[in-house]
Order: structure tokens, then sequence, then C-alpha cells
């Protein structure tokens, strides 16, 4: 925490800067194609009296240079849940303290195999905790990045705010994108923490709810500076992701299509790589959404190709899950034995070194695509 405090003390004229910056990126939205005036006036408004740092990591604990986020796991989840589990508070109540205390330990094992920081890509309706993550940060030294977002619009809350459309007329690109940048910029409810990455999701085929939240992230990214990373269905969900992001302005070089790992096809993965994104494999043990040893296969393959400076790698892990405990069926468990935190760091690693893939190209995709994506241009 002294280095952290001295590292944001020494910036100079830093006031000034968080201040001019922030407005000086709102203003960037005026020439943002297929997205309203109300929303992009939305963004400079809450950009005023922003706490966020320019060329800064948000982090649960603080402001951090790119340079100091080390080896970095893009898409884990410290504990999650679906919209509804609400419902099951009575037999299944909130337990801050077992969730804390699992994720300790899994903290650990990813510390032990060099791991430096973590992003938490739980949307805001899944049940997102900046204060449990902020908990583990204390605790551990582990640097963690907190999400805004909205989940999908079949798994997620959209309803809450597709009723404001349907009843007051309200914008929701506008709505949102507020949601977005305050979190960003002010902070996440009275947590103190500021968000440090926008995560959105699309169905199989977006819908135009989903569109609508994808717009905002825009909006979010261009006043805020931080990038946003997916979730994707379906056999193209990312090629059509990411073609309606670049339509609506984004900027490629913060946007990480996440899930390509859901297909084993490679052309897939290059097609949206075609479109000077980033992409992860981030559900790598997770055998349901594919096997390792195709992602192993496609990751050296494109390494060689020349795009391990495009690729980032991770679990999707969720290690704790809000609500009534489960126990899964023989069956599921076995298909999720490697689904851990640790996986891509014992395992991929040696076997992607077994493929021919050097430990540079290892580094720029664990340490170096992360700290330029959160840089961006």
């Amino acid at each position: 925490m002294k280095n952290r405090k001295k590292e944001e003390t020494g910036l100079s004229r830093r006031n000034f800067l968080k201040t001019s910056a922030a407005l000086g990126m709102a203003a960037t939205l005026s020439g943002l194609p297929g997205i309203s005036e109300a929303a992009k006036g939305e963004a400079k408004k809450a950009s005023t009296k922003s706490r966020r740092v320019p060329g800064m990591v948000n982090t649960v604990l603080g402001p951090l240079s790119p340079s100091k986020l080390g080896p970095t796991l893009i898409h884990e989840h410290f504990a999650f849940a679906y919209p509804g589990w609400e419902a099951d508070a009575t037999l299944g109540p909130l337990n801050f303290k077992e969730a804390l205390k699992i994720n300790l330990e899994v903290i650990k094992k990813a510390q032990k195999h060099g791991i430096k920081t973590i992003v938490d890509a739980t949307p805001n309706d899944n049940h997102r905790d900046p204060l449990l993550y902020k908990a583990l940060a204390e605790k551990t030294g582990m640097n963690i990045i907190c999400s805004t977002g909205l989940y999908t619009d079949h798994e997620g809350s959209p309803t809450y705010f597709t009723t404001k459309k349907k009843f007051y007329g309200t914008d929701l690109v506008k709505f949102i994108s507020e949601i977005f940048i305050t979190e960003i910029t002010k902070g996440i409810g009275n947590t103190g923490v500021l968000a440090g990455v926008i995560k959105v999701g699309t169905s199989p085929k977006m819908t135009p709810y989903e569109e609508e939240v994808h717009k905002a992230a825009v909006i979010a990214q261009k006043a805020t500076g931080v990038p946003i990373i997916t979730h994707t269905e379906g056999p193209t969900g990312g090629v059509e992701q990411a073609d309606f992001l670049k339509k609506n302005g984004v900027d490629c070089t913060q946007l990480m299509i996440g899930h390509v790992s859901n297909s084993a096809d490679i052309e897939y993965h290059k097609a949206i790589l075609s479109r000077g994104v980033y992409i992860a494999f981030d559900r790598i043990g997770l055998e349901p959404y594919g096997k390792t040893e195709d992602h192993v296969r496609n990751i050296a393959e494109l390494c060689k190709l020349g795009y391990a400076n495009k690729i980032l790698l991770s679990h999707d892990t969720v290690n704790y899950w809000w609500g009534r405990q489960m126990q899964a069926p023989e069956p599921l468990l076995k298909a999720l034995a490697n689904w851990r935190i640790d996986f891509i760091s014992e395992k991929v690693i040696p076997a992607l070194k077994e493929k021919g893939v050097t430990d540079e190209q290892i580094k720029q995709m664990m340490e170096v695509n992360p700290r330029n994506l959160f840089q961006g241009n």
C-alpha cells in the first residue's frame, strides 16, 4: 500500500489532469456513430469530479500503473450468481465469510505460480461484490480489478431496464452509460471502489437490449479510457459482437472479445482477429465449453501465425456461488475437474511449450497483452 500511495501522489498536477482529461475524453464522443446526442452528453455530465487517474488502472485498492500489472488472469469470478438468487435468500443467504475464506485459498494458488493481477469479470446483475474483492486484495496483495457491466438478455436482468424504456420512454443507452461512467470515475455505491473494466455480453444472436448495452459500453470506454471485455455465445458470436462495437466507434486497442474458446474452429478465431481486436481463450479447463487439447493446438498455431500479441488466457472460474449451495452430480464434477485457478500455469503453459510456443510468447499473452489492453492506443 505504501508503494501504491507514493505512485499515486507522485503524479504532478493530478487534480488538474483528472478533470481536464475526463472532460477531454467526453468531448471526443461527438464523432461517435450510431449513438444519440443525449447519450453523448451523458458522458460529459458523468465525467465531472472524477476520481479516476488518467493512464492508470483502477484496482479495488486504488490506481496502479499498467506496467505493474504483471502476469494477469483476465477473466475470472471470485463469486457469482444468476439473477433470481435473491428469491432463495431465506434458504441460501449471503455468506461473505465463506466466500472470503474460499477465495483466499484460490488466490494463494494463483500467487504460487506468479500471478499478480486478477480481473473479476462479474457484471452488476450477477451479484458483483466490490467489498469482497477489496478484502481479498488487502489480505493477499493481489491486484484485483472490478468490472462494471451488464450480462446477456437471457441470463442477465434486462427487465429492470427494458420496463423503464417501455413505460417511461427512457433512453437506455444514456441511462446505462451513466451507470458505467459513474462506477468507473466516482465509485460503486458507497464502497469506495472504482470499476476498472467494462464487461458486456451477447446471446447467440445479439438482441436489441444487448445492442443498447454495447452502445453504452462504447460511450463509457471513450469517456473513461478503460477497456471492454466481453462474453460471447454461439459459433459466430464474437464476429458479430466485434463488428457491432466497431460500427459504434469502439477503440479496438481496448477491446477483448471473450470466450473464443467456445469454438475449436481456428478460422473463427482468425476472423475475429482480422477486426484488429484482442481475443481471449478464457474458459480453459471448462471442458463443457471446449477441450483443452483443442485450445492448446489453436493457441500454438495462432502463435506461429504471429498472433501472440493479440491473445489473452484465463479460466472463467466461479470460485463461490452465492445462494443455496448445491452438490454437483458426478458427471459434471468430472467435466469440471480442470476448472481451477492454476490450471493454465500447471498444465496448459507446459503443453504450449511442447507445441513450440516460446517463453517470450507466453509472457506476451499473460503479461504484455493485458498491460497493453489497459494502456490502449
